[in-house]
């Protein structure tokens, strides 16, 4: 009986489902995310795109882990037992019953082990301090301690786990250590079995029978969620959840923001503020215009800040421009000066006359003046004539000249400075701007330029220019100021303004992906449902079987079980019929049948084949069983006994009496207390398959109704039964002791066919060595041995076995010296 795992991770089966999934792909993307990871998943919700997973091949072999078996409990001074008690077992698959009265310290076997291996008990867990505070064994004389022998596979002689106590030490104040053959002592943390202890925990007691389904709902659920390795979609539902939580927030923030924003907007007097307002009032605010309005250095439209802009923008020209152009007036004015009071149009009259007379003496050269009938015009007179036109027109020239500069200079004072500003007119008392003393400064320049008296310009235009300055600069000041002002009052406001536009497209994300969210969670809760009762299904079926098995005459059938609910209202779903009629296990079934039902779930939990444990110890399962429940116990230790070494302690003889009615294989023990809590164990021929098969072959032979013919096959064969047997358990233990791997030695009994195959594997190691060389091992063994063996072989065929009693009380020292170490 082996339940076989799923062998799809639950990240790939998410997968799967999701390549034929009907979700928009912001979802998918988000479910890709969550399994690849918290960071991969905030990635996704900033807009990122996740990687797909590399798909890993489906049923990937891996290595079974290294199993365990136990091959003793050595107690001392702990619970029931006093001086120093051994329960020696066989490491391999079997079934060992440990029987005994109620106070024989059969029990106590059972919690040393567990506490060894655990740190703790559960039949303990939750009881009153007195449980915890009588572990010392009030005979002992020596101080408390446990010694669990391990057969581990591939160590050779096993390992020791022990634990000790000092003197009036508490119960947790132990010391507890881990010693392989042939190294250091180890912490028992090594052994690694901290989260298999969790899984698979290989211990059951009868108040955890009952424990588990009186207990929380949410207990058995989680323990089967995470044996089937379903941890896993918690965790990945868990991260979208939160993620969801977070992003609800976030969605919401920005409107939870925007009274304040509005309120603050109301308050300003700022004309950015009423269009902010503008802006917000929406249905849909454009977040590009409200950030243009937060980064505008000023407003758009505003009639109070205008003329402060108008003012910083006022610009006088350079003084050294402006003096040049005095300076070239000046000089105009004082060549117009110098020329004052000369004939200079008479002087240009009489030049264009000279002209005219010297053209008519070119052309009539000799002749007296033609106006005055005077002097000869002669070349005397032409070349005093040339000289004096060319001195008259010089004079004339330089007087325009002279004219054009003034003209040109007042010109140029005029354009370097506009007239009065309009601005200069304002009333800015308001902005702390006095604008009075650059206005009439102004006005003065104005005037001034205007004057018809170039002189008056060019004497004091740039004491009249130094004077708009110095009026000029405390005004653009003032303006500046209260520019900055304004600047500084709308500035933190801005910054409110560009804080919740970051918060709004961030809101405006998260509201998107909210709804991905939304829609991959239910999506991944309803293929979670479908994983986890698929990951179930082997796990449930083999409880179902396990059930029928041990139900004997029991009416109610085992129906679905499910994995259920989430959160604080996880479960496990136990439907079940009652002569065909549905009904809730917790509701209509008995005490021992829930037990049974108990142990059909615990059973393939502890099988599962990732347990490291490949022995299961059941303290008192019998309790609140019928007989007939008995028998199907017995039915199903046996068939988990194939494969796992099952120890059971139990006060009631029906079980080892089932298994003997039923002629199942088991090992017996029998544990007795004798006074001072001294503890013993002891076998039961009853248990042990070897003696009964000799105890039925002497029965046969003494059966005096039944024919010789008859007899010796029967005899002959019991008798093999139990020398095989005998060898069996010889070749496992000696083979765990040396560290082979169970499979191989099962596969190597399984290769000797035949009583002398299987007697040269048990002392030989070699199934192929049945000749003349068995032979001394077996004299070695018993000297009746060899004689026994050929008797045996011959008689099973119908040959003459000689005297048959004898050959059985042979064939029983043979048996005896065969299980010896």
């Amino acid at each position: 009986m082996t339940v076989e795992p799923c062998a799809d991770t639950v990240d790939q089966l998410i997968l799967d489902n999701l390549d034929h999934a009907d979700l928009p792909e912001a979802a998918k993307d988000l479910v890709i995310a969550a399994v690849l990871g918290e960071e991969d998943l905030a990635d996704a919700l900033g807009g990122g795109v996740p990687r797909r997973p590399v798909a890993t091949a489906s049923g990937a072999d891996t290595p079974e882990p290294i199993g365990t078996y136990l091959a003793s409990i050595e107690v001392t001074g702990f619970r029931g037992i006093g001086p120093t008690a051994t329960l020696n077992l066989v490491p391999a698959p079997g079934l060992t019953i440990v029987t005994g009265r109620n106070g024989s310290g059969k029990s106590s076997f059972a919690e040393a082990a567990e506490f060894a291996l655990t740190g703790q008990n559960k039949r303990w867990a939750g009881r009153s301090a007195v449980w915890q505070e009588g572990w010392r064994n009030l005979h002992a004389t020596e101080s408390p301690r446990l010694r669990v022998r391990l057969g581990v596979e591939g160590h050779r002689n096993g390992a020791d786990v022990e634990c000790h106590w000092a003197p009036g030490a508490a119960l947790d104040d132990r010391t507890s250590f881990l010693q392989i053959s042939g190294e250091r002592r180890q912490s028992v943390a090594d052994l690694g079995w901290e989260q298999p202890l969790e899984l698979y925990r290989p211990f059951l007691s009868y108040s955890e029978l009952g424990g588990l389904l009186s207990g929380r709902p949410s207990e058995m659920h989680d323990s089967l969620h995470r044996i089937l390795g379903l941890d896993r979609l918690v965790e990945i539902e868990t991260l979208l959840k939160t993620a969801r939580r977070e992003t609800d927030a976030r969605r919401k923030l920005a409107a939870n923001q925007l009274p304040e924003l509005r309120a603050a907007l109301a308050s300003h007097l700022d004309p950015r503020a009423r269009q902010a307002e503008q802006a917000l009032g929406r249905q849909t605010v454009d977040l590009d215009e409200l950030a243009a309005l937060a980064t505008a250095d000023e407003p758009g439209v505003d009639t109070a800040t205008v003329p402060l802009r108008q003012l910083d923008v006022l610009d006088l020209p350079r003084r050294d421009a402006l003096l040049r152009e005095v300076e070239r007036l000046q000089g105009a004015l004082q060549q117009i000066d110098d020329l004052a009071g000369t004939p200079v149009e008479q002087a240009r009259a009489l030049a264009t006359l000279l002209g005219d007379a010297l053209r008519h003496h070119l052309s009539h050269p000799g002749q007296p003046c033609p106006v005055c009938g005077g002097r000869t015009l002669d070349e005397a007179w032409a070349e005093q004539a040339q000289a004096q036109l060319h001195q008259l027109t010089q004079r004339a020239e330089r007087l325009d000249e002279a004219h054009r500069i003034e003209r040109e200079s007042r010109r140029a004072l005029r354009s370097l400075l506009p007239t009065l500003p309009p601005v200069l007119t304002l009333d800015l008392g308001a902005d702390g701007v006095d604008t009075s003393d650059a206005r009439v400064a102004w006005q003065h320049w104005d005037d001034l330029i205007g004057s018809p008296d170039p002189h008056k310009i060019a004497a004091t235009a740039s004491a009249t220019f130094d004077a708009l300055v110095v009026a000029l600069q405390p005004v653009q000041a003032a303006a500046r100021q209260a520019l900055e002002r304004r600047r500084a009052a709308w500035q933190p406001l801005a910054d409110r303004i560009r804080t919740w536009i970051h918060t709004e497209r961030s809101s405006r994300q998260a509201a998107r992906s909210f709804v991905a969210l939304r829609t991959s969670i239910k999506w991944l809760q309803e293929v979670g449902g479908k994983i986890r009762n698929d990951k179930l299904a082997p796990v449930a079926a083999e409880a179902t079987e396990i059930w029928n098995t041990l139900r004997q005459e029991s009416n109610v059938d085992l129906g679905v079980i499910q994995l259920a609910g989430t959160g604080t209202s996880r479960r496990v779903d136990l439907q079940v019929e009652v002569d065909g009629v549905p009904g809730s296990a917790l509701g209509v079934m008995s005490q021992g049948e829930l037990h049974s039902l108990v142990l059909a779930l615990f059973l393939p939990r502890a099988m599962m084949p990732d347990s490291p444990f490949r022995f299961l110890v059941i303290d008192d399962p019998v309790q609140s069983m019928d007989p007939t429940k008995v028998y199907g116990l017995a039915k199903v230790l046996h068939q988990v006994a194939q494969h796992r070494q099952v120890i059971v302690f139990t006060h009631d003889d029906r079980l080892p009496a089932a298994v003997r009615h039923l002629q199942l294989d088991a090992r017996v023990r029998i544990v007795s207390r004798l006074a001072h809590s001294q503890v013993t164990v002891t076998g039961d021929k009853h248990g042990d398959p070897a003696r009964r098969y000799l105890d039925d072959a002497m029965a046969v032979v003494r059966d005096e109704g039944m024919a010789d013919d008859v007899r010796r096959p029967v005899v002959c064969n019991l008798i093999r039964d139990a020398i095989e047997y005998a060898c069996h358990e010889r070749i496992r233990t000696r083979d765990f002791r040396a560290g082979r791997a169970v499979a191989e030695t099962e596969a190597a009994i399984g290769d000797a066919h035949g009583l002398r195959p299987t007697l040269a594997l048990a002392l030989l190691s070699d199934h192929r060595r049945t000749g003349n060389e068995l032979t001394e091992p077996l004299r070695r063994l018993d000297p009746t041995a060899p004689r026994v063996v050929t008797s045996v072989n011959r008689g099973a065929h119908g040959g003459n076995a000689g005297d048959l009693a004898g050959l059985v009380s042979d064939a029983r020292t043979m048996v005896g010296r065969l299980s010896q170490p």
